[in-house]
């Protein structure tokens, strides 16, 4: 109690701030300004910028993969797990107090780009193993950043910041740029990574690894770095860096021979979100995140092909519109009716006067000619012609969701016809009570009777109002739906033809940035790894059994095969098929599902009994499971202690976590190969199959994906995510060999 009292005591005495100089100091440190998007720095540093785009790095925030992962944990463990996730994928964001739930279009633009430049720039501690509670200092684009050198290039470049057209502060005109730099050494070293890239999550469980692998690893005894594998000149291996300019100031570089450290960080993840929204491109910000989901690509809009197959299309489509013409709806019919409203509004002194009257004529002339009960049968036979001729068109285009659309059209038809005709009747009816009161109206001797038929005209409007748009809106939805099937019904963004023509380009920009990315994911893992092999264990024989192996090895000197976040479950695994001398495959082992999943535990097609367990399947993916004494693989997928049943739970641990380093119950399957070391892929082929004399080709390569599907689909991913990633699935040292078979 005495000591409640002296820390109340304390308190008291602590100078207090008011409420607006907390709200200006809010205001500074979490305003946009105060932390620079890397657009800013592109000015001087393109190129580095440029790498950065298509990194892993700059994919942190918008991986729609990363959201459903962390939203799934965050349900299943009641919210506990908080902002853990996202203080490493989007640090500014975190730091800036954006809520954790934020989708991507609600938060900034600096928080959208993950690892941004200022994440790593603009540290100034040494920060050890903190689950990525890191600070990053705020400042505008004119604080100083911090590098591994401090030299006095910088320098020279301020003493010529007059020359340069430079602005170092916002009093100052020119070209943006910080005011300093100062040395951070850290920022070179391997340290430095370990804040974000060895992660425990709650109850010591390990997520991510790879300083642990690194600091066991010959690299780490050897003095190579984490950058020296990932920014050096050859994807995944100690080979030195390119040299190059350290910027570009207005057309001038500067600095023209420093070590370039490149910022596309090698490795072997890669992205699934749409090519529009990523890589960054300044040029997409033109539209805005929800737009681009909308525009699609893979129907190739703004293509030559696409747009001129549109231009052609269209041509049909009004036809279409044409033949609904007269059927209700229309503008002259609409029109009409408008102009009754107003009559019947201005009361009996409207009918009154022969201009009006004769006004009033001339507008139910136009409602006739419009819209003629008797024209319906005519104008659905052209309806019916002008869908006989878009079927014909599309037999030989490239719409192959039309054929289905227009049978849809065609069945519609049927039932709208009849309710056109119905409806064609009663407005019939209709538009007859309009003319005969009407004639009422201007033959009417008396105030009050004329009065009368004025508000009962008022009553055949609204009935015609009611009647006669229905059968045209009735098949304006089915024409407007075919085309949506069809992808001729663009999003407003998109309607523009010169608008889908330029995100095209920059679809193409990103996709070829995308194709370079790949590149280096693949010298990466071929730098990496190493196939050798068949080993027979016997001489090939007609009507034996057939026992081969291959030797597996780690080439990678720094952390394991696979590495990366063991929550992640990257795959890595052996497709190996035997081929007989007529070329059919007999034999095959690492095949995949309909889903794309390999044919394990996991695959549902497997226990549904739709094809064969691959009980010989060389799979390195180390698998991260929660058992908790019951359940099977299949049925766990998540780093998360708790049981998926009616009453998910976080559950207390009976022996100390510091002795295990995990809870009881958990399981690691470690079948990842350490440094420079190898496994062996050993196989069987039944004699059965061993039938035909002659020359058998052995195919192999090992397959490489950043999630497994069944996964992606436990935590909530869309079709379009699956497909992605089987999309850009690797395939790393393809190669075959023959071998006779006597």
């Amino acid at each position: 109690m005495k000591f409640l009292y002296v820390l109340a005591a304390v308190l008291v005495s602590i100078p207090t701030i008011s409420n607006a100089g907390k709200s200006e100091i809010g205001k500074e440190f979490y305003s946009e300004a105060s932390y620079p998007s890397a657009s800013q720095c592109a000015s001087c540093h393109q190129q580095i910028y440029n790498e950065w785009a298509s990194s892993n790095h700059a994919y942190a925030s918008i991986s729609p993969m990363f959201h459903k992962f962390e939203q799934a944990v965050n349900e299943l463990t009641s919210g506990t797990m908080g902002s853990f996730c996202v203080r490493c994928h989007q640090q500014v964001g975190t730091q800036k107090g954006e809520a954790r739930h934020l989708p991507l279009w609600d938060r900034s633009r600096v928080a959208r780009e993950g690892i941004t430049c200022i994440t790593c720039h603009r540290i100034d501690e040494e920060y050890g193993k903190v689950n990525g509670e890191r600070t990053v200092t705020p400042g505008n684009i004119h604080a100083p950043v911090g590098g591994t050198l401090r030299d006095s290039v910088f320098d020279e470049v301020l003493e010529r910041k007059g020359e340069l057209r430079l602005a170092t502060n916002e009093k100052e005109r020119g070209s943006k740029i910080h005011a300093g730099v100062y040395k951070f050494e850290q920022l070179g070293k391997s340290e430095f990574c370990v804040s974000c890239h060895q992660v425990k999550v709650n109850l010591g469980i390990k997520l991510e690894v790879v300083w642990d692998q690194y600091r066991d690893s010959p690299a780490f005894k050897n003095g190579v770095t984490c950058q020296d594998c990932h920014m050096g000149k050859v994807p995944g291996v100690a080979a030195g860096y390119d040299t190059g300019p350290s910027a570009i100031v207005n057309g001038v570089a500067i600095n023209k021979n420093r070590r370039h450290s490149n910022h596309a960080f090698y490795g072997p993840g890669y992205p699934i979100a749409h090519p529009g929204i990523f890589p960054h491109n300044p040029d997409a910000e033109r539209w805005t995140i929800q737009e681009w989901l909308k525009f699609n690509y893979r129907a190739k809009w703004g293509s030559e092909e696409f747009e001129s197959s549109i231009k052609e299309f269209s041509e049909f489509f009004d036809n279409l519109d044409a033949a609904l013409e007269g059927i209700g709806g229309n503008v002259a019919a609409l029109d009409a009716l408008e102009y009754l409203d107003a009559a019947v509004a201005r009361g009996a002194s409207a009918f009154k006067e022969k201009t009006s009257i004769d006004q009033l004529l001339t507008a139910i002339e136009a409602l006739e000619t419009a819209v003629n009960a008797d024209a319906v049968d005519e104008k659905l036979e052209e309806l019916n012609t002008a869908i006989a001729e878009l079927e014909e068109f599309t037999i030989s285009s490239k719409f192959a969701t039309a054929p289905k659309s227009i049978s849809r059209l065609k069945k519609a038809m049927n039932v709208v016809a009849t309710g056109a005709k119905e409806k064609a009747s009663k407005f019939s009816d209709s538009y007859e009570s309009l003319k005969s009161n009407f004639d009422l109206i201007t033959r009417s001797k008396s105030e009050k009777l004329r009065q009368k038929n004025i508000d009962t005209l008022g009553l055949n409007v609204a009935q015609l109002r009611k009647t006669m748009p229905a059968a045209a809106n009735e098949f304006t939805s089915e024409v407007l739906g075919l085309k949506a099937s069809m992808g001729v019904k663009f999003a407003a963004a998109w309607i523009d033809a010169g608008d889908r023509e330029e995100a095209w380009e920059i679809i193409q920009a990103n996709l070829g940035r995308l194709e370079e990315k790949k590149e280096g994911r693949r010298q990466v893992m071929e730098n990496g790894s190493r196939i050798d092999g068949p080993f027979f264990a016997d001489q090939p024989k007609l009507g034996e059994a057939l026992s081969f192996k291959y030797k597996v090895t780690n080439t990678d000197d720094g952390h394991n095969l696979p590495s990366g976040s063991l929550g992640a479950q990257p795959e890595i695994w052996m497709n190996v098929a035997l081929l007989d001398p007529d070329g059919k495959n007999i034999w095959e082992s690492g095949y995949v599902d309909s889903n794309g999943d390999f044919a394990d535990n996991h695959s549902l097609e497997v226990a549904a009994g739709n094809i064969p367990y691959d009980d010989q399947i060389f799979n390195l993916q180390t698998k991260f499971l929660t058992t908790n004494v019951k359940g099977t693989d299949r049925e766990m997928y998540l780093p998360v202690n708790f049981d998926i049943d009616q009453r998910p739970l976080l559950r207390e641990s009976n022996v100390p976590t510091t002795v295990l380093n995990h809870p009881p119950f958990v399981r690691m399957e470690g079948r990842s190969i350490p440094p420079l070391g190898h496994r062996f892929a050993k196989y069987k082929v039944p004699a059965k199959l061993i039938t035909r004399p002659g020359k058998y080709k052995l195919s192999v390569r090992m397959r490489s994906r950043a999630e497994p599907i069944y996964f992606m689909r436990f935590v909530g991913a869309t079709p379009e995510m699956e497909k992605s990633m089987n999309e850009w699935m690797l395939d790393i040292h393809p190669y075959s060999v023959e071998f006779e078979v006597k």
